[in-house]
């Protein structure tokens, strides 16, 4: 059996590669999706739902999730309306 080590090497590495990508693909999808339906039970979800950002997130990967961010949690967004009504202070009442 003739095994051509170099070649051998960079086939499992490419295995290897593809394999974590997979993981890792799966991973941020997972996290995503439970994200996902925390911010929808407080009716915080934007753009899609959540089943929809998982499958984005499984094709798109980091890229996909930089964006989930950037939509739900960065500070480029406007607050939500809950967020913008503020309770009165002690000095805002006026006797």
């Amino acid at each position: 059996m003739n095994m051509n080590l170099p070649g051998s090497f960079i086939m499992l590495a490419t295995y290897g590669y593809w394999l974590a990508l997979i993981v890792v693909h799966i991973a941020l999808a997972v996290s995503v999706f439970r994200d996902s339906e925390v911010l929808w039970q407080k009716q915080q979800l934007w753009l899609l739902n959540g089943f929809l950002w998982m499958l984005a997130t499984l094709v798109g990967g980091i890229v996909t999730v930089g964006i989930y961010w950037a939509i739900h949690h960065s500070t480029l967004r406007s607050p939500p309306v809950s967020e913008n009504i503020s309770s009165p202070t002690p000095t805002d009442i006026k006797s």
